[in-house]
């Protein structure tokens, strides 16, 4: 964890939200964080939806790939699909590893998407070359099948 990071984690959700509030966007992924995975905070689906939708208009990727979570879990929000692939693609173009391995579900599954397995194997493929655990289980396993 960088230093910014650790010092975010140390400040209250208080002084967190005026500075989010007062267009600090490392504030409000800060917030979108700890109220989306209850650290620090507790788990708080609508804050965690509020912050996160505030910190992804920046186009930050850790962040549109939270606010997706919450899309595709129906997490705060309605559940969306298309809304939460669309947020992982840009998210996995930026280099996040999750987001590459949300979307081969979303390709595997066709959720919000056609179903398309040489998609979903290209996300996969990029999740685990890039040493995503979940991804490189999730392909051991699919070997041994």
């Amino acid at each position: 964890m960088s230093c910014a990071n650790m010092t975010n984690m140390e400040k209250s959700l208080t002084t967190l939200a005026d500075e989010a509030e007062n267009g600090d966007m490392n504030s409000a992924h800060a917030l979108c964080y700890r109220y989306s995975n209850g650290m620090s905070a507790p788990q708080d689906d609508e804050q965690a939806f509020k912050w996160c939708t505030l910190a992804a208009a920046t186009q930050n990727p850790k962040s549109m790939t939270l606010l997706a979570d919450l899309y595709y879990e129906g997490r705060g929000v309605e559940q969306d699909y298309n809304k939460a692939a669309k947020l992982y693609y840009y998210a996995a173009e930026r280099g996040i590893e999750k987001a590459m391995f949300m979307l081969y579900h979303h390709f595997h599954n066709g959720y919000g998407v056609a179903r398309d397995e040489t998609e979903a194997n290209y996300y996969l493929n990029r999740a685990a070359d890039r040493k995503y655990m979940p991804a490189i289980k999730l392909k051991q396993e699919l070997l041994l099948q």
